[in-house]
């Protein structure tokens, strides 16, 4: 369910820049942009990204980031929900004012944001159902966290596991469609081109 923090302080916080540590952050357009501006800005380019993330992309302080959160969501324009343990930021509209995030596509987008999740699905959506132990090669993560994901994102409903004739178990997404789609909206928070995961998402989006 949407939450929202508690009513933070009565005074406004300065725009980026104006009060230590609030350097202005990548999405900045303008000098006179107000923390509420750029905040709104980057939700509405990159929904369902998780609050730390926020903090960490943006360089916005934490008292700031809940006053702005906390009356954006009051006016509908924003709105926060726990997803797989992260409270994740949404916006009422992405950017270009288009229809409202379907909800199906709000848990997706939550679980891109994250690396291991991002991961396990672009894998699924590239190369089709997949091993444990395949899954575990790719993404290199140890057996015992990857159950914990696939435990997780079979518990949303977006994975499958189901045994092969040759009694190996292979994990598939239940709507590859859906994942493609939501891969092709929304734009990666890119953090390099290190970053194999993120690359493909982008490869998805260039025709």
């Amino acid at each position: 369910m949407p939450s929202s923090s508690r009513p933070p302080s009565a005074k406004a916080p300065g725009p980026p820049g104006a009060e230590p540590g609030g350097a202005p952050g990548p999405i900045l357009a303008r000098p006179s942009a107000s923390w509420a501006e750029v905040l709104l800005s980057f939700v509405q380019r990159y929904p369902g990204v998780h609050v730390r993330e926020v903090i960490r992309r943006l360089k916005i302080p934490t008292g700031t980031l809940d006053y702005h959160l906390y009356h954006l969501s009051q006016r509908g324009l924003l709105e926060t929900r726990t997803v797989a343990g992260r409270r994740c930021v949404y916006p009422a509209k992405p950017t270009g004012q288009g229809p409202p995030i379907p909800e199906s596509d709000k848990l997706l987008l939550a679980l891109l944001r994250q690396r291991v999740p991002r991961a396990l699905l672009l894998h699924l959506v590239y190369f089709g159902p997949a091993t444990p132990q395949e899954l575990s090669e790719s993404v290199k993560i140890p057996s015992s966290l990857l159950a914990y994901y696939l435990d997780r994102l079979g518990a949303l409903g977006l994975i499958e596991r189901k045994a092969e004739p040759s009694t190996l178990r292979r994990v598939a997404l239940l709507d590859p469609v859906q994942v493609r789609n939501v891969l092709l909206a929304y734009p990666p928070l890119m953090e390099g081109i290190s970053d194999r995961w993120l690359n493909l998402w982008e490869g998805v989006r260039v025709p």
